[in-house]
């Protein structure tokens, strides 16, 4: 099978899915066009040729062409989502698996808490509503990997206490639909919030007057007056979602495993967790 043709039928394909916009679709199109120009200037015209040094060789040529950033990180997404297609749609023999890493990101840093910095911000004291809330929402953030736009979404009918588990990726995410567990204190900080709310708002995460919390800057200034009040620096929602990346993987999940549970389709740069493990 050749490279090439290859690169048409996924595109023809990718056009077609509901989960692409034409745009995107095309995108796709031209930045995979390229890679098989570009193998092809290597010698390497059938699928089964192509190794991971010609897709390292593929960013580096990117690199040395002084592209910025975010084109090679769309160029390098679209290639490991193409050769993924391969793997698991066709017929194509691969001896890589195009999920699995094969350089860190170009400049990502990734900052996260370890057990002491977590338990330190969770140590303010839990007296009244706003209180066990924010409570719940770092719980959630550090335990689930769940965005702070995605927690604003999440209903009260996504949990179940009883099984300790909470569906996400709801309706309006952007994110895949995923089901997680919870450990018994986060079930215990969810049963206290609970205690707390007389409404009937169905949302999770609410903010004055019971009502939806309407943007995600609300909550993370929540999260930075709780590091104020119990005396760390500065923490971030994404700060909370690497450190959930980085403690699945420490428990032994593989990276197909991490990339279910953080609920995203491109997995370009999951990988960089694992120089923390």
């Amino acid at each position: 099978m050749k490279v090439v043709d290859l690169v048409e039928e996924f595109s023809a394909e990718l056009a077609d899915s509901a989960d692409a916009s034409p745009r995107t679709a095309e995108f796709y199109r031209t930045d995979l066009r390229e890679f098989a120009a570009f193998l092809s200037s290597k010698n390497v015209v059938e699928i089964t040729d192509v190794k991971t040094g010609n897709v390292m060789d593929f960013r580096n040529h990117l690199l040395e062409e002084k592209r910025r950033p975010f084109t090679v990180y769309r160029k390098d997404a679209a290639v490991r989502r193409f050769l993924d297609w391969v793997r698991r749609s066709t017929d194509a023999p691969l001896d890589f698996d195009p999920i699995e890493p094969m350089h860190q990101p170009l400049d990502q840093k990734i900052t996260f808490l370890e057990a002491e910095e977590a338990g330190r911000l969770l140590s303010f004291p839990v007296k009244k509503r706003d209180d066990a809330r924010d409570a719940v929402m770092i719980r959630l953030m550090i335990e689930t990997g769940v965005t702070v736009s995605e927690i604003r979404g999440v209903l009260r009918s996504d949990l179940d206490l009883e099984e300790r588990q909470i569906q996400l990726g709801g309706h309006g995410s952007h994110l895949a639909p995923r089901a997680l567990r919870l450990t018994p204190e986060t079930v215990e900080a969810l049963r206290e919030y609970f205690d707390f709310r007389n409404d009937e708002t169905p949302e999770l995460i609410v903010g004055r007057a019971a009502r939806p919390v309407v943007t995600s800057k609300s909550l993370q200034n929540a999260i930075l007056k709780r590091c104020e009040q119990v005396g760390m620096p500065r923490v971030y929602p994404m700060m909370l979602r690497h450190t959930f990346a980085i403690n699945i993987l420490r428990r032994g999940a593989t990276l197909n495993e991490l990339k279910d549970a953080l609920g995203v389709r491109d997995t370009t740069n999951i990988g960089v967790y694992k120089k923390f493990v």
